[in-house]
């Protein structure tokens, strides 16, 4: 199953307001963005309150904070339905999603802070995944996840990059220390 109806809302976002840059656009879309103070475990959140759409992060995201911003954005664009009915996204993982609407907005981050473009002229000459997301300044969970929605898209070819590919049966023999797990 693909996700394209999220790709192709990021993609008319872009060309709308001509940014990937999630606080531009963010103030393009009258999003109002509030800092708090730092937290040790809230990523970000976002909610409606009284019609006005906010995204609240914590002021010490550090490098986090254009994926916290470009996530929460997601929020706003594919779950503010569910929000003005009541419902707030609070994000404490952002990589750990619990739910498709976390996932839906980690997938909408990834669109959104990286383009194909990028993606499909760099994967020619990176590595490794690490290296190709440290070349595009992007977490390498995020970059996991557009190569693997450009992917399902037919939009890159894997076959035909550098990129060295996970074993996948790396965790076959894997058995647990534990002496209470029933083994097969």
């Amino acid at each position: 199953m693909t996700n394209k109806w999220i790709y192709d809302k990021v993609n008319k976002l872009v060309a709308q307001y001509k940014t990937r840059d999630p606080e531009e656009l963010a103030g393009s879309l009258n999003i109002r963005i509030k800092y708090m103070e730092a937290t040790s475990s809230l990523l970000g959140m976002y909610m409606v309150i009284l019609r006005n759409r906010f995204i609240f992060l914590p002021n010490n995201l550090g490098s986090l904070k254009k994926t916290v911003l470009a996530h929460e954005i997601g929020h706003d664009q594919l779950h503010r339905k569910e929000c003005v009915q009541g419902a707030s996204f609070h994000e404490s993982r952002i990589f750990n999603p619990i739910n498709r609407y976390e996932i839906e907005a980690n997938i909408f981050a990834a669109h959104l802070l990286i383009s194909d473009k990028d993606v499909m002229s760099m994967i020619k000459h990176a590595e490794t995944d690490r290296d190709l997301a440290d070349k595009l300044g992007v977490d390498i969970n995020l970059l996991n996840l557009k190569i693997s929605e450009m992917a399902k898209m037919n939009l890159l070819d894997l076959d035909r990059s550098k990129l060295q590919r996970p074993d996948s049966e790396f965790l076959q023999d894997y058995k647990p220390f534990d002496d209470d797990w029933d083994y097969c």
